[in-house]
């Protein structure tokens, strides 16, 4: 009677088992994005048609292309012309001219549609003004009732030139002082605000000719001179 029933227990536990076996394990559980881990899922809702006559719809589309025109324009004018303050010392000691820091990125080329990237308050410090004579001409700005350049140093002249662009040839006139960039290495313009600030590219000289619309000469200059790359003299100090 025993073993029987030892046999029927055995028997037993094989069918449990094969059916354990036969049936598929329950799929693990998902827990919803949505539950009890602190994050929820938002419905974005579309944009309400914004409301209005048609007059007014254009006038607010205008409005708007206004203010990113000028977004774009204070974008360009932190690439040079700085902002318009005064020359100051900050906190460390550094001196800065007129407009603040310097943009030392590449950007675009200094031509004089943008005033060569020079910036108000900006005149050219040159050691003297002859006939037949070409000088450095450096650019520096009034801080404390003495001159600097914008390396932070006294500037060393004799004369101070205050520059405009050349608009046409009528403005140029000879005999009359002029500050124009040179070439280097066939390289026209600067790139960055930075090197037209400090440029030794800055020359100084007497106009001997003015040859038609597009050029001038400048005594003791062998070349003819680009009027774009050129700027007249506007005020003069000493000398």
């Amino acid at each position: 009677m025993a073993r029987w029933l030892a046999l029927s227990f055995v028997v037993i536990a094989f069918v449990v088992a094969c059916k354990k076996k036969a049936e598929p394990e329950p799929e693990p559980e998902v827990p919803s994005k949505a539950g009890t881990s602190g994050h929820s899922v938002t419905k974005v809702k579309d944009e309400p048609e914004e409301k209005g006559s048609d007059d007014e719809l254009a006038q607010r589309a205008a409005a708007r292309a206004k203010d990113d025109e000028k977004d774009k324009a204070l974008a360009e004018r932190q690439l040079y012309g700085g902002d318009g303050s005064p020359p100051y010392r900050d906190d460390a000691g550094h001196l800065h001219g007129p407009g603040g820091p310097i943009f030392m990125g590449k950007g675009p080329d200094c031509t004089d549609q943008i005033d060569h990237c020079l910036r108000d308050g900006v005149w050219f410090a040159v050691p003297t003004l002859k006939t037949g004579n070409i000088y450095r001409a450096t650019p520096a700005f009034e801080f404390e009732n003495k001159w600097w350049t914008f390396r932070e140093r006294e500037a060393e002249y004799e004369t101070l030139l205050k520059t405009k662009v050349i608009k046409n040839a009528g403005d140029l006139v000879v005999g009359s002082p002029v500050v124009f960039i040179v070439d280097d290495n066939y390289r026209k313009w600067l790139d960055n605000e930075h090197d037209a600030l400090t440029s030794s590219r800055w020359e100084a000289g007497i106009i001997e000719a003015v040859n038609g619309d597009s050029t001038f000469r400048v005594s003791g200059w062998r070349y003819p001179i680009p009027n774009e790359t050129g700027r007249i003299v506007v005020q003069k100090k000493g000398g």
